[in-house]
């Protein structure tokens, strides 16, 4: 046997021996390589996360104390100008007067010529304005000292409003409010917060007065107002700053150690079946398997149908109905939810049209959270307004849980829409942690009462109700009730004053005939509460 054919086979075993070393070397290297870049990774992204943090709490702390400045100046503001140069004994009670409908400050002094004359505390006094301004201010001034006359080691910060040529008024803000609202940043987690004057001093969350351009006012993150002209600092402590990034890098790596485990059965068990669902809707789409249910909105106190809520259903050829909740939740997540709204939209408009001649009349559509995100999305909205008649309103339903974060393109969306009449309501109110903030920040037309707050009408739970009520009193917004079910629902809901109601009660959701059926005879309501089928 030839040498070099006896030495192949030996070379082949001693190759696949090596492979699984192999393997399991390059394994290791590549998982080690993998889990250092994810630290790394980590450990970058959460200083970039508190970075971002430092910077919200300055604009935070710089919006709080532009609350204290303005506040001081608005309150009075013209009365008390009104006041200076004239002598201080003829206006002694009246500056003591309004010296108390002004918050955070500790005097309001009258200025003549450079000099303070009259005190809202003291009355008449002779006192120069330099130990607060070096030089009498042109204009609005403020500035950060280490002390007034009156309490030499108390910082105060002087803020100078000129009342005319020569004359101005001085209030004298305290520190203790100003340091208080810089202790909110430390709250939030900053290890300091500072608050400087250009060309005066600086004041930290802990009262302590600093020079104004020292190292822990340059430290961190800084936001300045743009009014006032002061700045506020803000730093992490080093211990916490440090222990961020290491826990976000140790987050990273932990997501490295399992992303290989976890990839392949995420995508059979999340994907996959999201991919088949999604395929299904949009076939769905092209062969005409969505239709549009309406239910009606009664006003109770007519019984006439004033409006209807647009439902989407799909009747799948092999499965039958499938419900909303089923599909609807992966449509919103993907392209697919331009495409159904958009049908929604066109289909309600045209068949609301067609079938009913009652007006005013509103028809209301739900939007998904990711619609106010789409770029066509005003566009679609419009072109359904433009098939309505006079008298027709569209209705725009936006749950609460998108709102809880006001955003520009949102203000903007809302202020477009509504310039060509259409309406909003939030949906579902009361479900996602409500606040008051949401009615105050957009301008809803209506509020929607969730089903689950009706429900409770029968066992004594009309509190929270009249509370809803109050507040949409309050912002000048109509209330629709949904889920009303029973007849002690519907005469609860009318004895409270709501205008308006839906829900089986009245009629299951159904075509644009039957909407129209039911107003052409409104007796179909009244017929409704003694009718055992609904």
């Amino acid at each position: 046997m030839p040498r070099q054919a006896y030495r192949s086979p030996v070379r082949k075993r001693r190759l696949s021996g090596l492979i699984p070393t192999l393997g399991l070397i390059v394994t290791f290297v590549c998982a080690a390589s993998l889990l250092l870049f994810a630290i790394a990774a980590g450990i970058r992204e959460g200083d970039r996360s508190i970075r971002r943090r430092e910077a919200l709490i300055a604009h935070d702390m710089v919006s709080a104390i532009e609350h204290i400045l303005d506040s001081v100046r608005g309150a009075q503001g013209a009365a008390l100008a009104a006041l200076a140069g004239q002598p201080c004994e003829r206006v002694a009670r009246r500056f003591a007067e309004l010296r108390t409908h002004v918050n955070y400050v500790r005097g309001i002094n009258l200025v003549a010529n450079g000099r303070l004359y009259c005190s809202s505390a003291f009355g008449p006094y002779e006192l120069p304005l330099a130990p607060f301004f070096p030089h009498v201010p042109a204009g609005i001034a403020i500035n950060l000292i280490g002390g007034s006359p009156w309490q030499p080691h108390v910082p105060v910060m002087p803020l100078y409003v000129p009342a005319g040529e020569n004359l101005g008024l001085l209030y004298v803000i305290e520190s203790a409010y100003l340091t208080d609202a810089l202790a909110h940043g430390v709250r939030y987690g900053a290890g300091r917060v500072t608050l400087s004057v250009p060309g005066a001093a600086a004041l930290d969350d802990r009262g302590a007065l600093l020079a104004a351009d020292g190292p822990a006012s340059r430290a961190g993150a800084r936001a300045t107002s743009s009014r006032w002209g002061f700045s506020v600092d803000v730093v992490f402590a080093p211990p916490a700053y440090q222990a961020a990034r290491w826990k976000s890098g140790l987050r990273f790596g932990a997501a490295a150690l399992l992303v290989d485990l976890l990839v392949g059965a995420a995508w059979l068990i999340a994907f996959a079946p999201r991919r088949l669902l999604l395929s299904a809707v949009r076939r769905g789409l092209r062969h005409g398997q969505f239709h549009v249910v309406y239910q009606p909105v009664v006003e109770l106190a007519t019984g006439r149908v004033g409006g209807v809520e647009a439902l989407v259903r799909w009747t799948h050829p092999k499965f039958g109905e499938v419900s909303p909740d089923v599909f609807m939740a992966d449509v919103e997540g993907s392209g697919l939810l331009g495409p159904l709204t958009r049908f929604v939209l066109e289909r309600a408009t045209t068949e609301m049209v067609r079938a009913t001649t009652v007006r005013p009349f509103h028809l209301a559509v739900n939007v998904a959270p990711m619609d106010l995100d789409r770029k066509d999305f005003v566009a679609d909205v419009l072109r359904a307004v433009d098939r309505l008649p006079p008298g027709v309103n569209l209705i725009l339903e936006v749950t609460e849980r998108f709102l809880l974060e006001k955003r520009a393109r949102t203000d903007a969306i809302f202020e477009a829409l509504k310039a060509r009449g259409v309406k909003f309501a939030i949906d579902d109110f009361g479900t996602h942690h409500s606040n008051l903030d949401l009615l105050g920040q957009f301008p809803f037309d209506y509020v929607k009462i969730d089903g689950q707050f009706v429900r409770q009408l029968d066992k004594r739970g009309d509190q929270l109700v009249k509370g809803i009520v109050a507040m949409a009193s309050h912002f000048e917004m109509a209330i629709i009730a949904e889920g009303v079910e029973t007849e002690a629902q519907h005469e609860m809901l009318c004895r409270l004053g709501i205008p308006y109601a839906q829900g089986y009660f009245y009629r299951r959701p159904g075509t644009a005939g039957s909407i129209a059926d039911m107003q052409r005879d409104a007796s179909l309501v009244r017929y409704a509460l003694s009718s055992p089928i609904r």
